[in-house]
């Protein structure tokens, strides 16, 4: 066995989608993987970018980072497709010269006309253009034509995918598909095959909506007398109402995860378990181990539910450990309103994430937490909790707190305790509105963590001057 070469090939129409970071994280994890046997092994970026209306350098520039962001580190230069229209226009000129493909001067029209006539017949018939390949006056031609591809009327085509197994197909079941336009532009099904070659491309992991693209694609590995490579066509990812993954499910964009505050362990965990299970049945696994165990062959054919409850399960589990308190912190300088925060008492900041990270799911919801903390002049609301009675109490206990030495949850808690049992009351009694007093909230974090946060100098401010009030 040699080395093995892979790629993700993204186009630059629109941001990383999700599904788009899961055909890259296993063709990384799968060339991972085999760079320890074969170290010259390859994980390959093709930026597809030859629909110039729609390709956007910006998209191009995106995606590049999103992966590099995900850990997805590719070998080499990116491939940049539009600059290599040269070489694809050679191959389509070659396979002309060589009697593997034929000038075309059908009107689409015309061919549409004939598909309906088709369609409505009943009749499945692929290869519209009948005419044109034996018209030696439309092989003379110089100019004004498409070049298509040959196809053998008979036989068929036996491909063993690493995920489907061993699929068959009837050559008349494929058309004669146009490899180069009128405008001298190559098609997709040309551009990709030749890029492949190029590239020494050896295991192609995609969608399976390409499936049948490789029953098309083999013609010209095989008429250019090119090696065919390993397919393994991966099922997509669906949304929970079993629809194909779109915008109407949610955030998609990679981007859009990362601005939320996910992090990358949490989505390549979430990822790779969709169709894919560890031997071991852990949830739980890191990139390095993935790369150890992961077997494409043992990926599911169905597809499989993307779900945000799971997502929000590992991303809860990763923004815990204490090795990312980095990125915590990344994140809160990065984020427009957090950023404020951070710079005005970062520390504080802290307080709050370490009090709220076994609740939030990622770090932006921490914009609708942090606020009420930093209110330089806030105000106890009117509450029913609030009555005469907490308002004694509250200030025998207001004179503990201020002799309070060393100012933890846990001496908080303590002195909240021995003053509930030395005056008799219940908890719920004390410590509800002792919660609305200090955060307009009756429910939340536990009273001593609350103070923790707020610090001693402020929450003694705000009990105050609700005493005041």
């Amino acid at each position: 066995m040699n080395a093995i070469i892979t790629r993700f090939a993204p186009s630059p129409t629109g941001n990383l989608h999700i599904g788009g970071v899961r055909t890259a994280l296993l063709n990384y994890v799968i060339t991972q993987k085999a760079k320890k046997k074969f170290p010259k092994s390859k994980f390959l970026l093709r930026i597809e970018d030859t629909d110039k209306i729609r390709s956007n350098n910006e998209f191009k520039n995106n995606i590049i980072d999103e992966l590099n962001w995900m850990g997805f580190h590719h070998d080499d230069e990116p491939y940049i497709q539009s600059e290599r229209i040269k070489r694809h226009q050679e191959v389509a000129l070659d396979l002309l010269e060589n009697n593997k493909a034929f000038k075309c001067i059908c009107k689409p029209a015309e061919l549409e006309k004939k598909r309906n006539e088709n369609m409505k017949k009943h009749t499945n018939v692929k290869r519209l253009c009948t005419k044109c390949e034996n018209s030696h006056d439309v092989q003379k031609l110089k100019n004004g034509y498409v070049i298509r591809i040959k196809i053998p009327n008979s036989e068929n085509i036996t491909l063993t995918d690493l995920v489907q197994g061993g699929i068959t197909v009837e050559n008349q079941e494929i058309d004669n598909f146009i490899i180069l336009r009128n405008d001298g532009t190559p098609t997709y099904m040309l551009a990709v095959v030749v890029d492949d070659f190029d590239m020494g491309v050896n295991l192609i992991i995609r969608g399976d909506d390409h499936l049948n693209n490789s029953f098309r694609q083999f013609y010209i590995y095989k008429n250019m007398h090119w090696p065919i490579p390993q397919y393994a066509h991966i099922p997509l990812i669906h949304g929970e109402d079993g629809k194909k993954l779109s915008k109407r499910h949610g955030v998609l964009n990679i981007s859009e995860f990362k601005e939320k505050g996910y992090l990358q362990e949490a989505i390549i965990n979430n990822l790779i378990l969709l169709g894919w299970a560890p031997s071991n049945d852990d949830e739980i696994i890191s990139l390095e181990e993935i790369i150890n165990n992961f077997e494409i062959k043992n990926l599911s054919k169905s597809s499989s539910i993307f779900n945000y409850d799971k997502l929000n399960y590992f991303n809860c589990y990763y923004l815990r450990k204490d090795t990312n308190v980095k990125k915590f912190h990344d994140y809160s300088q990065t984020n427009p309103q957090l950023k404020t925060f951070y710079r005005k008492d970062k520390e504080k900041l802290k307080r709050i994430f370490n009090i709220y990270k076994t609740k939030i799911n990622y770090y932006k919801e921490l914009e609708n937490i942090s606020p009420i903390y930093f209110e330089e002049n806030f105000v106890t609301k009117k509450n029913i909790l609030l009555n005469k009675e907490f308002k004694e109490l509250l200030k025998k206990c207001i004179i503990l707190l201020e002799n309070l030495d060393l100012w933890e949850s846990i001496k908080i808690e303590d002195l909240i305790k021995n003053f509930i049992n030395t005056n008799k009351i219940k908890f719920i009694s004390f410590g509800k509105p002792l919660r609305f007093t200090l955060i307009n909230l009756e429910n939340g974090p536990a009273v001593s963590d609350i103070f923790f946060i707020l610090g001693k100098k402020n929450s003694i401010l705000r009990l105050n001057n609700y005493i005041k009030g």
